[in-house]
């Protein structure tokens, strides 16, 4: 988020009970000892009021299954995720869950080293180069959840803070709440990434199968142990054969599966958190479209917007390089599927995978985008009530706050390199067109030769 954000302070000489508020240029990142003292602030008042979170639509009630259930996977390596108070959230080195992360990179690691290796023996092309990129982003996207994970107990914590406002009247929880949408679209995601993988699964099966019964120079018969030998050959170059080493490298590979759908996933998690609060924010502003309201009603939406923006602001700077990874993730694995549905292939079930895995990466980019792109539409959908308040009800307040939603960019960011709006999908769909050109050139050699020969 750029510009500048506008900050309350009290004027104490005013006896009329009326606040006055100054506009301040200033950074709206909380620093470390405003962190500490919110995060103080918010155990005091969860020690009084003693609030029952499981009662409570928070973002952290909303989101810790699929947390948990990232964890079964080695990501997000926390305790206390499953406790309905936040305060209970924290990291530690020394914890069995960043064990068996530390298990997991290792694995992944060596897929990593045995693609490269086999790389270098083979030469690389543009559709071979594939396999490491994909393990590459994994292990990326280890590291970057390791070093949020980190950061999670105070983003959390302050995250609670600022929305408990949320929770109480004046403000309404809309007809579907947090939970519902955030647990609606995780598991389309994860319905859809589960077809993906089958179908990857089905059509490796059938085409290893179909080329057994063609080919009578091949006498090996059909197994398990030949199927994982053929098709893995590049771990099996650094790795002795076994059936326990088979399995086990499935299961790295079905764990590096999810981390790589994991990221939009958690992007997404986080964008409808958000967004969310500005949806309550905008909903309160309609309600005051035909009323006469005081001004004191105008500084506490303008406080709570501005709390928001900070929300954002913190959250930002804690995931910004997994936004970045995502998107430089979904840009080339798009590319990389319409590269293999321009090409010939041999089997019908190739063709049904790479069309629904190319459908499937596309909607999901585009599924990510948009929700992201939510935060900064509901950022200013409140814009046109404002702009149409009553001469009797406006005050300062109201112009402040247009000036604010007008001038800033309320949306999560990829490093501040670019921000997530509607406009950057547009932009990104370009980018893989010029990008497509590319890979198509640098694989026209192998497309002049067509298919390998079956049976060689």
């Amino acid at each position: 988020m750029k510009g500048p954000t506008l900050n309350f302070r009290k004027n104490p000489s005013k006896g009329n009970g009326v606040k006055s508020v100054e506009i301040l240029a200033e950074p709206v990142t909380p620093p470390p000892k405003f962190v500490e003292e919110s995060n103080l602030e918010f155990s005091i008042l969860a020690s009084e009021r003693l609030p029952n979170y499981d009662k409570l639509d928070l973002f952290h009630r909303a989101v810790y299954p699929f947390m948990f259930l990232a964890q079964c996977f080695a990501i997000m390596p926390l305790l206390g995720i499953r406790e309905p108070n936040p305060r209970r959230v924290r990291f530690a080195y020394k914890s069995l869950p960043m064990i068996v992360t530390l298990i997991f990179m290792t694995a992944t690691s060596t897929l990593f080293l045995a693609m490269f290796s086999h790389l270098i023996l083979i030469g690389i092309t543009a559709k071979n180069f594939v396999g490491l990129v994909f393990f590459g982003c994994v292990l990326s996207a280890y590291v970057i959840f390791i070093r949020l994970a980190k950061k999670w107990p105070t983003v959390i914590r302050y995250w609670t803070k600022t929305e408990m406002v949320f929770t109480k009247p004046p403000y309404e929880i809309p007809k579907r709440n947090l939970s519902r949408r955030v647990q609606f679209a995780a598991l389309a995601i994860i319905g859809l990434s589960l077809g993906e993988h089958a179908l990857y699964q089905v059509s490796a099966i059938l085409s290893y199968k179909r080329r057994l019964n063609m080919c009578t120079n091949i006498t090996e018969v059909a197994s398990f142990d030949n199927y994982i030998q053929r098709n893995y050959d590049y771990v099996f170059q650094i790795l002795p054969y076994s059936p326990i080493i088979a399995a086990l490298m499935l299961l790295v590979n079905g764990a590096c599966t999810f981390v790589w759908n994991y990221m939009d996933l958690f992007i997404m998690m986080i964008s409808k958190g958000l967004s969310y609060r500005f949806e309550q924010i905008t909903a309160r502003i309609r309600k005051l479209e035909h009323e006469e309201v005081s001004e004191s009603v105008f500084i506490q939406i303008r406080e709570h917007y501005v709390k928001m923006c900070e929300l954002l602001e913190f959250v930002d700077n804690a995931m910004s390089s997994l936004i970045l990874l995502s998107c430089v993730n979904n840009l080339y694995f798009v590319c990389y599927q319409l590269l293999n549905v321009f090409n010939k292939l041999r089997w019908p079930i190739n063709y049904v995978y790479f069309w629904y895995s190319l459908l499937y990466l596309i909607g999901r980019t585009a599924f990510v985008f948009l929700t992201a792109a939510d935060i900064n539409e509901e950022s200013r959908r409140g814009l046109g009530v404002l702009r149409r308040v009553s001469s009797r009800s406006w005050c300062v307040e109201v112009e402040r706050l247009i000036f604010q939603m007008t001038t800033q960019t309320v949306a999560l960011s990829g490093k501040k390199f670019y921000f997530l709006t509607r406009r950057l999908l547009f932009g990104m769909a370009g980018t893989i067109v010029t990008y497509e050109l590319v890979l198509l050139q640098f694989d026209e050699p192998n497309r002049r030769k067509g298919l390998l020969p079956l049976c060689a």
